[in-house]
């Protein structure tokens, strides 16, 4: 497989065009190359079968949140670092609702295909310690005082914004913000009781 970043990155690009468009099934090794502007030759150049396809794509998709995910600054309090991360994560506009339809799609398939699981679930372990630590900071500065156990609570934070993510994509895009914002406002004023 040729690096996401490499020689067929713009291939990568199209095939999550064409998901956040129709969804993963369309992501055909045809639609692609229409959607890329090239042949099928060219796609085939590049990826084999449909599944190296996809496959190379959600790991596209996953290095692409993580740069996002670097952007975060580090400097506020644990909170707010949390929240700033979160919401990136979060449908609040077109283009982040346009990567949640993708991820979704991803995630789905992934509860049949072996490749997309794995990167699934090492993608969700990143996140998990990503947020446990952040936890951490929040125990040792005292901001969370119940928190016992901060790997759980990053398992069950992950969850409620997958759960967020899910339910705010069903919403007419101008009631998203209102939901995401006041839903992860509560579920954080719960955690960290502030």
């Amino acid at each position: 497989m040729t690096g996401e970043r490499g020689r067929g990155a713009h291939v990568l690009d199209a095939v999550v065009q064409v998901i956040a468009e129709r969804g993963l099934e369309a992501a055909t090794m045809r639609n692609v190359a229409a959607g890329a502007g090239i042949s099928l030759a060219q796609v085939q150049y590049y990826f084999r079968s449909k599944e190296e396809l996809v496959a190379a794509a959600f790991h596209h998709v996953t290095q692409s949140f993580d740069e996002k995910l670097a952007t975060v600054d580090l400097s506020g309090s644990p909170r707010k670092v949390l929240r700033d991360a979160l919401e990136l994560w979060l449908p609040l506009d077109e283009p982040r609702a346009r990567d949640a339809r993708v991820w979704l799609a991803f995630s789905a398939a992934a509860a049949t295909s072996e490749a997309l699981k794995d990167i699934a679930a090492a993608t969700d372990h990143e996140l998990r310690v990503a947020f446990a630590r952040l936890l951490d900071a929040a125990v040792a500065e005292g901001q969370l005082t119940e928190v016992v156990d901060t790997e759980s609570e990053a398992a069950l934070l992950l969850a409620v914004v997958d759960g967020l993510v899910m339910q705010a994509l069903a919403l007419p895009s101008p009631a998203r913000r209102a939901f995401l914002a006041q839903s992860l406002d509560t579920h954080l004023g719960r955690l960290f009781q502030t």
